[in-house]
């Protein structure tokens, strides 16, 4: 069982990646400005390099958004994985966004 600051950072991940689609248009049309666009940058940044050292640049982003919306194996568009080697991959890249975002 998952303890009380295990389920904390997992949820902030979550959420972190749920609002993924949003920061990146956000600076894709530079529609903010200094410190926020700075802060999106980085926090995308992160969560693309850390779902891409587990899964690789091609599914780097379906990760980020399966995450983020609480997708499952049974309802992803991935394909090509197998049920086992996606749950894996899934908790590994959440770990991994706990690390580089310095929250473990």
């Amino acid at each position: 069982m998952k303890s009380d600051r295990e389920k904390n950072l997992s949820d902030i991940v979550v959420s972190l990646c749920a609002d993924y689609e949003r920061r990146k248009s956000a600076i894709r049309e530079r529609s903010v400005e200094g410190r926020v666009l700075a802060e999106y940058i980085y926090i995308n940044s992160k969560l693309l390099w850390a779902a891409r050292e587990i899964c690789g640049m091609e599914f780097a982003e379906r990760f980020i958004l399966d995450i983020g919306g609480r997708i499952g194996y049974a309802k992803t568009e991935m394909e090509g994985y197998s049920e086992c080697t996606y749950k894996k991959h899934k908790s590994d890249i959440k770990i991994n966004m706990m690390k580089r975002l310095n929250l473990i």
